[in-house]
């Protein structure tokens, strides 16, 4: 697993440290701060939807920092086979509409990539009528989506790379990493 100079290899490639865990750290508390400032308020009931795989461990680090009432809940989509998006969007692991009809959702997401699976969640969600739907995401790649989404809490943009690492993964493997690794060219 491990390479020279702190590289690591997974599935015969090799990825150097992009995003270092300290960052991390701070940009989770960041986004915590926002998300407390402006739901803190709110009498309302909150849900959080984490999109699984790779949301679970920036979800964990996020949800301990919040000091407003919410609930939790899971989804798994799938729209990547290795390295590329499929372009289709698969609900492996669902829930039902009616939990978020007339609350505030916030759905949160490790990378938006090409927009699509977060943006046909988003439609899918708006369609049982909640009060609201934001979202809030580690990571975005503005050059491969192009605004197809509105990402309401964001961590940081970064360049159309290919990325693992804090949950992140290249097909199953590298969620373990504590920071954001870059694929090494």
């Amino acid at each position: 697993m491990t390479g020279s100079n702190n590289d690591v290899s997974f599935e015969d490639k090799v990825f150097e440290i992009y995003i270092p865990k300290e960052e991390l750290a701070n940009t989770v508390s960041s986004l915590a701060a926002k998300l407390n400032e402006d739901y803190g308020a709110f009498d309302l009931e909150i849900i959080l939807i984490s999109i699984l795989d790779g949301s679970f461990i920036f979800m964990a680090d996020l949800v301990r920092q919040l000091t407003f009432p919410h609930k939790i809940h899971f989804v798994k989509l799938k729209s990547y086979q290795g390295m590329e998006s499929t372009g289709q969007i698969q609900y492996i692991l669902d829930m039902e509409s009616t939990e978020v009809t007339g609350k505030h959702v916030i759905i949160i997401e490790d990378i938006v990539d090409t927009g699509l699976t977060i943006a046909s969640f988003v439609e899918k969600l708006e369609k049982a009528d909640p009060l609201s739907v934001k979202t809030c995401a580690l990571l975005s790649k503005p050059d491969v989506h192009n605004d197809i989404i509105d990402i309401h809490y964001l961590g940081k943009e970064i360049p159309p790379l290919f990325v693992i690492g804090y949950g992140l993964d290249i097909n199953g493997y590298g969620r373990n990493l504590p920071g954001i690794y870059k694929l090494k060219i």
